[in-house]
């Protein structure tokens, strides 16, 4: 595949070529339609169709050239954004799984809050239980 630097360079000479080609053309068809049998402008003349014939032939080539690399380019790309779009799909659903992850993470660090705050209101109540079994276990035994 050509870079674009060449697809220039190659379009500008053709370009300069053909202008050279149409001046020498435009100069000696006057001779040679005034003068068809004399034998240097028919020469002069032919040459000159005959360039222009040969660059038509290169400008078809640069062209089908041309067209070639843009297919390829377009088939490139085509590849590359299906491979983009295969990403992004992934993409989309590591996020949903990394979403899913921070929320469980979240509902066990709230699940662990829950079950210490338990904890303590349990330790509490028995804390609070003891002391009352004592204090009516030391009037019972006071009293009697």
């Amino acid at each position: 595949m050509q870079s674009t630097a060449s697809f220039t360079k190659t379009s500008n000479e053709l370009n300069q070529r053909y202008v050279i080609i149409l001046d020498e053309i435009v100069k000696t068809y006057p001779n040679y339609k005034a003068n068809p049998k004399f034998n240097a402008y028919s020469q002069a003349y032919s040459k000159n169709m005959g360039n222009l014939q040969q660059l038509q032939t290169e400008y078809f080539l640069f062209k089908n050239t041309l067209a070639k690399d843009t297919d390829e380019l377009q088939k490139d790309i085509k590849e590359i954004d299906e491979m983009l779009y295969e990403l992004e799909e992934e993409t989309k659903l590591k996020r949903e799984e990394y979403t899913n992850l921070k929320n469980s993470d979240n509902a066990a660090h709230g699940r662990l809050t829950d079950s210490t705050t338990l904890y303590k209101q349990q330790l509490l109540g028995n804390w609070l239980l003891l002391l009352t079994f004592s204090g009516l276990t030391y009037n019972l035994l006071t009293t009697f």
